[in-house]
Formats: C-alpha cells, structure tokens, sequence
C-alpha cells in the first residue's frame, strides 16, 4: 500500500471514530469486525486521538467514549480537521522532539473547545470609539502608513482641522486616543470619539515603533520627560495591590512601614497627570511630597466639597 493510500486510510478510520464517539460509545471489537481491521490497529487509533487532545474514557475492555461534557461539537474544527490533526503526531515525532514540542502545543489550541478559556480578564466597558468611516479610513491609514488631515472637536466644543499627521496607534488609556506625530515631530493624541472626518493624503511615511514607551506607561502621558519625582505613603489596606500592580509611572517601593504600609516614589510629567489616579485612591494613598502637589490635592477636594 502506497503512503498516500495508508495515510488516507487511517484519516478515514479516524473520522469514522471521532463520528461514533461523537454519537456515543465505541466498542472496537464491534468496529474492528465492522471495518475490516484487527483490534489492536483501531486501538492505536484511539491512541492517536488522546495524543491529539480528544480526552476519551475507557469504560471497559475496548469500550471508549468521549469524556463527560465534552463534545465535538463545541470544536473550531470539522471531523476532517480533527482527523487530520490526530494522525499529524506521526509526522511530528520522525522530525524530531522540537517539532514534537510545537506540535503539541498546537494540538492543545487547536483541539480546545470554543469558549474553554481558563482565565478572564474583566474590563470597563468604553464607548468612546469613532464612528465607522472614520475609523476604516483611520484604519486604511495606519494600516498603510499614510499622511492624514484630521477634523477634531476641541474643548471649546469648536471644529478644528490639524494637518500632514502621521497616524502612529490607536491606544486604550481609560479612553480610545488616536496617537499622532505633526511636521515638528512631536506627539499630539486625539480622543477617537471626538474625531470627526479624516482625509488620507497620497504621502507615506516610514513605519513608527512606539509599543515600547506604551508598555512602560501606564497613561497617555508616555511622550513628555517625567522629571518631577514624587513621594506617596500607601496604607496598608492597600499595600498589597501597590506590591503587585504598578500603579504609577517610574513607580518603586523605597519602604515597608512596621504597620504595613509603603512609602514609594514614582516620576511624573506635570501634577494634572498624575491627580486623577492619587483621586481614584483616597483615603488609602497620601500625597508627602512635593508639598505644591500636596497643595493642589487639597484645594481640589475643598473645591469639591465646597
């Protein structure tokens, strides 16, 4: 038998195993009869199909059925895709163990049911998007690496249109911001809700890689010198989190308290950048230096209460 003829006959007695598991239980006795095969061959068969990911339980001497709650069913793939993956480990093992390695991290995404993810990340809900032709053009552009004029509602509530911009990312900062740099090469960032129209030009521009400033930040402010150091004492209610989350931009932990709490510094462009997230934490972080940021904290919440 050729291996074309033999690698076909095995992918048609995979999918018919993966069609009767699907519908039930196997007995390959009954099969092996059936099929015109022994025993043992369908037995390496079922093999074959663990070894792709398919958990089966043997409920008894040669009886096999899909494990409880799962289903084929719920797979991204078809019983021909399915097939196909069970009988590739053959492949994998004659090129040796890096391959072996690879595929079977494949096979373990591959075969996941849809929806079988063991972690949830939960995240606010934002609406502040585009509309859809602004955001395919903005799209087309980035995509592209094309100049663009940009319509903007500024504060004023007034219609402004910034020319010759290279559209370099669209970033989430508690809000959609379309990063940009002008002719000066310098950064400006445009809240996406806000933009109103966007025209390509027929100019390119050389590719931008931002990403690493954007990890390192944890706010739109990534671009401007972060000269003003400042001092917080975080109650030990909250220290915990401080210790595993980085909070703040350029933030370190200078001190563990006797009571639990921390003294940390951490960097900042200017006292609007960094107010709203000392807000989000009150009563749990306290600003003790420099005194002017400590200042401005106070008036705002005298403002407010006021």
């Amino acid at each position: 038998m050729s291996i074309k003829k033999a690698s076909l006959s095995k992918m048609n007695r995979i999918l018919y195993l993966l069609a009767k598991l699907q519908r039930g239980s196997v007995n390959l006795a009954v099969e092996a009869r059936e099929l015109g095969f022994s025993v043992r061959t369908l037995q390496r068969d079922i093999l074959f199909i663990e070894e792709a990911c398919f958990p089966i339980a043997e409920t008894g001497p040669g009886l096999y059925r899909l494990a409880e709650g799962f289903s084929l069913a719920k797979l991204p793939l078809s019983a021909r895709d399915s097939a196909l993956l069970a009988i590739m480990g053959e492949v994998a093992q004659d090129l040796g163990p890096e391959w072996q390695e690879s595929f079977t991290r494949l096979q373990k995404a591959a075969a996941r049911p849809e929806g079988k993810n063991i972690y949830f990340i939960k995240t606010p809900e934002i609406k502040g998007k585009s509309n859809p032709q602004v955001m395919t053009r903005l799209e087309q552009a980035l995509y592209q690496y094309t100049y663009i004029n940009l319509c903007y509602i500024n504060k004023r509530n007034q219609r402004v249109w910034y020319n010759h911009l290279r559209p370099v990312k669209i970033a989430l900062f508690g809000t959609w911001y379309l990063i940009t740099l002008n002719s000066e090469n310098t950064f400006m960032k445009f809240t996406l809700s806000q933009i109103m129209d966007i025209r390509l030009l027929k100019e390119h521009f050389t590719p931008i890689n931002i990403e690493d400033k954007l990890r390192t930040e944890p706010n739109i402010w990534f671009d401007q010198e972060q000269n003003i150091e400042v001092t917080l004492r975080v109650a030990p209610e909250a220290a915990r989190y401080f210790k595993e989350t980085v909070v703040f931009s350029h933030q370190q932990i200078k001190e563990t308290l006797a009571d639990g709490a921390l003294i940390l510094t951490c960097k900042t462009a200017n006292f609007m950048q960094l107010l709203p997230q000392i807000k989000q934490w009150l009563p749990y972080v306290k600003v003790l230096a420099p005194e002017s940021l400590e200042a401005q904290l106070r008036a705002d919440l005298k403002a407010y209460l006021h």
